[in-house]
């Protein structure tokens, strides 16, 4: 009898063991205060591996206990490849591991303000953007120019550029290029209000249409109080059945940013975007225009001018003129300041 009581006893003692190491372990691996708070979001890259999360983790500073962080997703079977969310997260004070688990499982990421200008390319925007999100620049730019994307918004891969507006934004810090895509697709159809669009029919223009008359006044003056006026000019233009005769579209064909003095030669290049060999406007715009220059072409200034020239005072502004004489009297003065100054192509 005494020895079943002493068995007893062993095996009550043994479960209350068991039960206390379990217990111990359980609160340990789960639920002891874990997280340290500091100053800062944690950042999760895209692709990141559980294991090296957690390493990341301490290496900032963010845990006390990094080895119960692991075993913890280990228990749960969140330890493989894709169990964490990529983003930017805040991590709570005295956050236990559980927690901690579902935070980064969950996608409970932080919103960030994503802010791109003074863009030409969409390779320009895929940086920026890339820079303040987990996207990668090719799959920005992939999205950018995807010609079913274009069709389904019913335009060309060329006008669809005019959908990137250049101003400050609210995104998940891991959207996907197509979310990215969607969202200044969105925004696009926000700022053409009806007021707007009716402002552009009036003067003959479709909104993508606005958006690369634009992206050429925004070439010409960086003077944005002489933006009305230049835009005036080329819708005179239009109107007349003139060509265009851009300079800075002819830049653009060349893809030579650098050229200051557009010559004779470069106005021979075949390319659509050649507004001295073709009528009209060109397929797309020549850069990324800010919402600055669409109000310019929307409100241009009503004048006679067809020409212009850039003032041989270097200030930014133009000469502009009514007749060839006037204009060609401007361009002798400024091919002058530009030899003046050794600038020769």
């Amino acid at each position: 009898m005494r020895l079943q009581r002493k068995g007893v006893v062993r095996a009550s003692a043994f479960v209350a063991l068991l039960c206390a190491a379990a217990t111990w372990w359980l609160w340990s691996t789960a639920f002891r205060a874990n997280a340290v708070g500091t100053d800062g979001r944690f950042v999760l890259g895209k692709g990141a591996v559980p294991d090296s999360a957690v390493a990341q983790l301490a290496s900032e500073g963010r845990l006390r206990h990094p080895e119960t962080l692991m075993r913890y997703l280990r228990w749960r079977g969140w330890d493989q490849p894709g169990d964490l969310r990529a983003g930017r997260y805040v991590v709570p004070d005295g956050l236990d591991n559980r927690g901690l688990a579902r935070l980064l499982r969950s996608g409970a990421r932080e919103a960030v303000r994503i802010r791109f200008n003074a863009v030409r390319l969409p390779s320009d925007i895929a940086n920026a953007v890339a820079e303040q999100t987990t996207l990668d620049e090719e799959d920005i730019v992939a999205a950018m120019t995807d010609p079913l994307t274009a069709a389904r918004n019913g335009t060309t891969v060329e006008a669809f550029r005019t959908r990137f507006i250049p101003n400050t934004y609210e995104v998940w810090y891991d959207l996907s290029a197509t979310e990215f895509v969607d969202k200044m697709t969105a925004q696009w159809a926000l700022w053409w209000t009806e007021a707007r669009t009716e402002k552009a029919a009036s003067l003959g223009l479709t909104p993508e249409e606005v958006g690369i008359l634009a992206s050429i006044v925004k070439a010409e003056t960086s003077r944005i109080d002489e933006a009305p006026t230049v835009a005036g000019l080329y819708l005179n233009r239009l109107d007349r059945g003139m060509r265009l005769q851009a300079d800075p579209t002819l830049i653009y064909a060349l893809g030579d940013f650098s050229i200051r003095r557009v010559l004779n030669v470069h106005r021979k290049i075949d390319s659509p975007y050649n507004t001295y060999k073709n009528a009209g406007l060109p397929p797309g715009p020549i850069n990324f225009p800010e919402p600055s220059y669409l109000e310019a072409v929307l409100n241009a200034q009503s004048h006679d001018y067809i020409f212009m020239c850039a003032r041989e005072d270097f200030s930014g502004y133009h000469a502009f003129a009514r007749t060839n004489r006037e204009h060609e009297r401007n361009a002798r003065k400024y091919r002058k300041a530009l030899d003046k100054q050794g600038v020769y192509r």
